[in-house]
């Protein structure tokens, strides 16, 4: 859906070409302020807000105080083959990657001395030639821009580097790198990072290790959001006194990780299956919102040889917390004596736990109720596949109240016993509300 300010650009376009061939007509859109203009034409792509320039003289160099470029790869369409000839195929769209990055590279040299806020490069494809699809990201970081926003096209090499320029630019506050791999992942290897304005960075499809974590931690002082998506993460300290946002969403979690972190805020991790090491939390006192979400290993040595675990026990100030676990047996003892050692969660009023087997580890769960005496919200999941009697189990003590439970299982059978056992911890449960897997 178009904005209301494309809407009226494109009523202002068509009055504009009414009025010239109306001699009693006025020119009022060719009378406005350049800012103007150039505010208007930012919320069309690159390639229409340049296509401008032909409406009279006036428009000739509008596009080129542009404060927003949309640099877009669908709108240079590859021209119909045989499907039958892949040479063909395979021809044209070389030639479209090169007229795309002939036109970009072109706009980008061909700005005027004004501001640029932001530059984006949008629209998945092959690249052919390693070099040419390069230069606009050089180009574009030459113009200090506070935002680039870029999905990097794939390339048959296992390593991938971006221009120094696009790492060294002082205005930079948000980053967004996007790869888009055929087949596999490409490191990101970066020889010095200097982003001194830098709050976001975002980076997708990628493979990052201890070396470019230094350098990106040291190299940008301001960062505040850390954004990690589909990553192999060969990482073993990520350590920032301003970081406030951490997301490590989909990832493989390649070795043991801490994360210290005094000014955290909010917390995601979700790991790839088969693959996670565990993750040891430090200094999470800010901490207000966690979603944790690890699976196991079918690696046995991959218990024997990680550190003492230290994950729950860091988490004790936080609101809310969703926790999704499939632990190993030799895991689980772990995790126990993990939350045995917290603080009492005196802020916890939202607790979420998922993808445990909660005849073998309902003794996590209660160990949470235990320390958590101001829990207003509790929601589990079972494993739809688990039907056993749940064991009975001597009670300690017992919660007061808890407004809300919430639980997820396809067995009404299961649930019932559920809502019984927690009755032996909880001595008040208010709203209980009984929902299968596919409700969400």
């Amino acid at each position: 859906m178009l904005t209301q300010d494309v809407r009226c650009l494109s009523k202002c376009f068509y009055e504009h070409r009414t009025m010239k061939r109306r001699s009693d007509r006025t020119d009022r859109i060719s009378s406005l302020p350049d800012d103007a203009l150039a505010r208007v034409l930012s919320f069309l792509s690159a390639r229409d807000a340049v296509r401008t320039c032909v409406l009279s003289k006036r428009w000739r160099n509008t596009w080129t105080i542009v404060p927003v470029l949309n640099f877009d790869f669908d709108e240079f369409p590859t021209e119909l083959v045989s499907e039958d000839d892949d040479d063909d195929d395979i021809n044209e769209n070389i030639k479209e990657e090169l007229r795309f990055d002939s036109f970009v590279c072109s706009v980008l040299d061909n700005r005027g001395p004004s501001h640029v806020d932001t530059v984006t490069f949008t629209g998945e494809f092959m690249d052919h030639f390693c070099e040419p699809s390069m230069r606009w990201l050089h180009r574009a970081a030459l113009l200090m821009p506070q935002v680039i926003s870029a999905m990097i096209p794939y390339f048959e090499l296992e390593e991938l580097n971006l221009p120094d320029s696009l790492f060294s630019c002082a205005s930079l506050e948000l980053l967004e790198l996007i790869h888009c791999p055929f087949n596999g992942r490409a490191y990101l290897k970066q020889n010095s990072i200097a982003l001194g304005s830098l709050k976001t960075l975002m980076l997708v499809n990628l493979v990052l290790d201890d070396d470019f974590a230094q350098k990106l931690l040291l190299g940008c002082p301001v960062l505040e959001d850390l954004q990690l998506f589909n990553c192999e993460l060969l990482i073993s300290d990520i350590s920032s006194n301003v970081l406030n946002e951490l997301i490590l969403d989909d990832c493989w979690i390649l070795r043991h990780m801490r994360i210290s972190c005094p000014a955290l805020v909010s917390l995601f991790i979700s790991s790839r299956k088969n693959t996670v090491q565990i993750i040891s939390l430090e200094n999470m006192t800010s901490l207000v919102y966690a979603t944790i979400n690890l699976a196991g290993s079918d690696d046995e040595n991959v218990v024997d040889n990680l550190p003492k675990l230290k994950l729950l026990s860091c988490l004790s100030n936080a609101t809310s917390l969703q926790l999704r676990f499939l632990p190993l047996p030799e895991l689980k003892e772990q995790l126990e004596n993990d939350i045995s050692n917290c603080r009492t969660f005196y802020n916890l009023s939202s607790l979420d736990i998922g993808a445990w087997n909660m005849v073998k580890h309902f003794s996590l769960v209660a160990l949470f109720l235990e320390h958590s005496p101001v829990l207003k919200q509790l929601a589990l999941s079972l494993n739809r596949d688990v039907i056993q009697e749940m064991p009975r189990r001597d009670v300690s003590f017992q919660l007061e109240y808890i407004e809300t439970v919430i639980i997820f299982c396809d067995e009404k059978k299961l649930a019932s016993k559920l809502v019984r056992l927690l009755g032996r911890y909880v001595k008040t449960m208010g709203n209980i509300n009984v929902r299968k897997f596919l409700d969400g």
